[in-house]
């Protein structure tokens, strides 16, 4: 593929668009994913909180963290390790603001709740703080803040306010890992986003590039087809011309040459019509109900005529009796096409064989020559448009590549299907199975 080919622009625009629709998909995903832990991280902590609120006001009694000291007594507070040595703590303020129950929370969690102040105006929130340990190390809460009625019958709760704290510092850590971890996997599924979008990209570009090489070349064959005939017609008018004087009589080769070459370009325009309107999906199927043996037969009947005027045999075997469904048109032209080119292919003193039969609603048509057959390296592209096994052969016969393509594409509309075979000793043998 060149560079800057409209090709390779087309490919890059559609593996740019897949990216950025994965990256997106992706970096939403994530979000989401986040979003939701980090909710039922901190639900899970202020049901916490909730709970702790009801145990206070149910009158239970106030937990004791750190026993054995007290805030002029302290008991010897162990070295910080960088784990978390209280998960819930309650601290009890009097109206003035002064904590008064310094003495359940041993020394180390009261000097660290020490600068601890009240502010009334946060009762019944939840809300964050940071604090910081006499080692340095910062502490995150998430505080609730009720005020006890006097009728609390526990004397330490009653007519105070009370602070409960949630230490979260395992919960961030948590999430931190969490996010890390979600970071990580989105920017490996990143990596991969990017080879999957090529993957795609290519893989959407093929057909789209393999459709253009058929149309470009089929634009090219039209274009060759087209104008053998009209240099035909246009060397033969010219020559004409060069003898103004001359009798008609006398100019019966070219002018006869000439009605040939119209008759083969008309033919040529009528097909190449049919398979543009057959892609464009304008043509219409018109099934009718057929008494199928003799409308065989009268089809069939002027080929033995053309047959014989050729110095060929032609066989007809009719067992198809009965009624089907079917396009008429179409199934005579398919009729056409195969018997055109079995009786053009075949010697004089040959034979051309039709044989139709009805199995249920499966009509089988099978037409064979005894011609020079078709290799068997041919046999998978003569059904592809302006193929054609021979080309000088075809050239003399007149063909053009696209009856065989019209034939499959009116096989392909009953629902059938459409084969080639050798017929021995010589020759070959078209296989026809409609479904009616």
């Amino acid at each position: 593929m060149k560079k800057g080919d409209p090709q390779q622009k087309q490919q890059l625009s559609l593996f740019l668009k897949e990216l950025v629709g994965f990256a997106l998909l992706f970096a939403v995903l994530g979000l989401v994913v986040f979003f939701l832990f980090h909710q039922s991280i901190y639900k899970n902590i202020d049901q916490g909180l909730v709970t702790q609120k009801q145990n206070v006001l149910s009158n239970r009694k106030a937990p004791q963290f750190r026993t054995g000291g007290n805030a002029q007594n302290p008991a010897p507070a162990k070295p910080n390790n960088g784990d978390t040595p209280f998960r819930t703590n309650i601290l009890v303020f009097n109206k003035k603001g002064q904590i008064i129950n310094a003495q359940m929370l041993g020394n180390r969690i009261y000097n660290l709740f020490i600068n601890t102040e009240l502010d009334k105006s946060q009762v019944n929130k939840v809300r964050e703080v940071t604090l910081m340990s006499t080692d340095n190390t910062l502490h995150y809460f998430r505080t609730l803040l009720i005020k006890v009625p006097k009728s609390n019958s526990n004397p330490i709760y009653a007519g105070n306010y009370v602070l409960i704290l949630e230490n979260i510092d395992t919960d961030l850590m948590a999430v931190n890992s969490f996010k890390r971890s979600l970071l990580t996997t989105l920017v490996f599924f990143w990596i991969v986003a990017i080879a999957i979008a090529y993957f795609l990209s290519r893989s959407s570009m093929k057909p789209i590039l393999d459709a253009w090489k058929r149309q470009r070349q089929f634009s090219a064959n039209a274009a060759h087809e087209l104008r053998t005939p009209l240099t035909v017609i246009q060397n033969q008018m010219e020559y004409m011309l060069t003898k103004p004087k001359t009798k008609v009589i006398d100019q019966v080769d070219p002018i006869s040459t000439s009605l040939d070459e119209v008759r083969h370009l008309q033919t040529l325009t009528n097909r190449l019509l049919m398979l543009a309107r057959s892609d464009s999906g304008t043509i219409e199927i018109n099934k009718q109900e057929v008494d199928l043996k003799p409308w065989f037969s009268q089809i069939l009947k002027p080929y033995d005529d053309i047959a014989a005027s050729q110095h060929k045999s032609m066989v007809t075997v009719l067992k198809a009796d009965g009624k089907g469904r079917l396009d008429k048109d179409l199934i005579r032209q398919l009729l056409i096409i195969l018997l055109d080119n079995a009786i053009k292919y075949t010697p004089a003193g040959g034979t051309v064989t039709v044989m139709t039969a009805l199995n249920r609603d499966r009509l089988t048509i099978e037409v064979r020559d005894t011609g020079t057959g078709i290799p068997d390296a041919d046999k998978k592209r003569i059904f592809e448009r302006f193929y054609r096994s021979d080309k000088s052969r075809n050239s003399k016969t007149g063909g053009n590549g696209l009856g065989l393509a019209i034939a499959k594409w009116i096989v392909q509309q009953h629902s059938g299907t459409i084969s080639v075979k050798d017929n021995y000793p010589k020759g070959t043998v078209f296989d026809v199975l409609i479904k009616l």
